[in-house]
């Protein structure tokens, strides 16, 4: 397993060595020197690894080693090589997350993962999914598309308006439990899906709590974890969800297209791939998902090398960069801008951070959709930071990375600040 660290609570602190560790001020083997083992072309600045993640050259090179095996050699690749290889990534998974191998099944991405179980299980009428407000879009599009699939099978949503302190919301979603409860309309919540980190706003929540309370009024829970494995220590056997579905790609320099199930025994019986293949239950769990027809395993696969990269440097070193650099990058960004970060508790902060951006009109008609500032932060200023409504504000989501330093975040908050001094001077003329 990668640490013993507190799940849900943020790098800051999860250590008693921080001051040996990297920081923004003293970055060690991290900031600008690492940008030589990623791929950005000279000029270009990445914000945004939380949409889709990055991936070092190594981890490419490992990527091809297996991708050119298979090519070598189809036959003896997919007949005899290639469900060794994939326990292998398993078992290596299983120690970085502390759990069984055999609990765990490799999928291409949490949009799979999250179809996997929900499609799998089998919901009566009368059942109801617990979602928080704030939950990804495609996991609130696959929820609503078990509800017209199925009789009487409906959505009890908890609404989260960034910020809350940790304690308010665990009783946020107890309170719409109890009230669920309290209607004694013969319903009841079968399944809850609740993010470790969501995607906007960029909230770590406090999951060990949300999990052991939910689990103790008998709801099954199914933790969203695409952000957590690469951006928080992952202790399964400590955390005790009922499923987990997380992103290799995004935070654990994976390449894109590889993630992970877990599931544990206890309920093996009832999951299935979601594409069906010859092994449906003749061969067991591990066999369903070790074969997804003809594809290129590579990606997956690559989460190998991922895992030796993060080896060099320390789990440690590279989870408390990106937090502090997150941190203290939000705070100067906030400064340039004359605003604020939307979470000031800091353990709710792992490698995102949420900036409010002072919008006059947060209706301004060129910012209803998110086309005109995605064109003009690529187009003029060569990078990307993803924005978004919430609670009345418009913010943006920025992404720390070891590659980064507190500079970048520095030019990001003037970039910022020349796009919005534009469109608030358009709404003043």
């Amino acid at each position: 397993m990668s640490s013993s660290h507190p799940q849900g609570s943020s790098a800051a602190t999860h250590d008693t060595h921080s001051s040996t560790l990297p920081t923004p001020a003293q970055p060690g083997p991290f900031g600008h020197k690492q940008r030589k083992n990623f791929f950005m072309p000279e000029g270009k600045t990445e914000f945004n690894h939380g949409s889709y993640g990055t991936f070092t050259r190594s981890v490419q090179e490992n990527m091809m080693k297996w991708h050119n095996r298979a090519e070598e050699n189809p036959d003896r690749w997919v007949r005899l090589d290639l469900k060794p290889a994939l326990t292998k990534v398993r078992a290596q998974l299983a120690e970085f997350m502390n759990c069984d191998k055999d609990e765990l099944a490799l999928v291409q991405n949490t949009t799979v993962g999250v179809n996997t179980i929900l499609r799998s299980l089998e919901f009566a009428p009368g059942d109801r999914i617990l979602q928080l407000s704030t939950g990804y879009v495609s996991v609130d599009k696959t929820v609503h598309y078990i509800c017209d699939t199925h009789k009487d099978v409906q959505i009890v949503e908890v609404p989260i308006v960034m910020p809350l302190t940790d304690h308010e919301i665990v009783f946020q979603v107890e309170k719409t439990i109890q009230d669920h409860l309290a209607r004694k309309d013969g319903s009841r919540i079968r399944l809850a899906m609740i993010d470790w980190i969501s995607s906007v706003p960029a909230v770590l929540h406090p999951i060990k709590a949300l999990v052991d309370m939910l689990k103790s009024y008998g709801i099954l829970v199914f933790v969203d974890a695409a952000h957590a494995i690469g951006q928080v220590p992952i202790d399964l056997t400590y955390l005790n969800p009922d499923f987990l579905i997380t992103n290799c790609h995004k935070w654990l320099y994976s390449v894109r297209g590889s993630a992970v199930l877990f599931v544990p025994k206890r309920f093996q019986s009832l999951v299935h791939p979601t594409a069906i293949q010859g092994d449906y239950k003749s061969g067991g769990f591990e066999l369903e998902f070790s074969w997804n027809g003809t594809m290129d395993y590579s990606t997956i696969l690559s989460i190998e090398g991922a895992l030796e990269f993060r080896k060099q440097y320390g789990e440690d070193a590279i989870i408390h960069y990106c937090h502090r650099l997150a941190v203290e990058g939000g705070e100067k960004m906030a400064e340039i801008l004359g605003t604020n970060v939307l979470t000031p508790h800091e353990q709710q902060v792992g490698n995102m951070v949420n900036v409010r951006l002072p919008i006059k009109n947060i209706n301004h008609p060129k910012i209803e959709t998110p086309d005109y500032l995605i064109r003009l932060l690529l187009d003029r200023y060569n990078l990307f930071a993803p924005s978004y409504k919430h609670g009345g504000y418009f913010w943006t989501r920025v992404s720390s990375q070891i590659y980064l330093e507190l500079s970048d975040f520095e030019h990001l908050g003037r970039v910022w600040k020349e796009v919005i001094e534009e469109l608030n001077a358009e709404e003043d003329a």
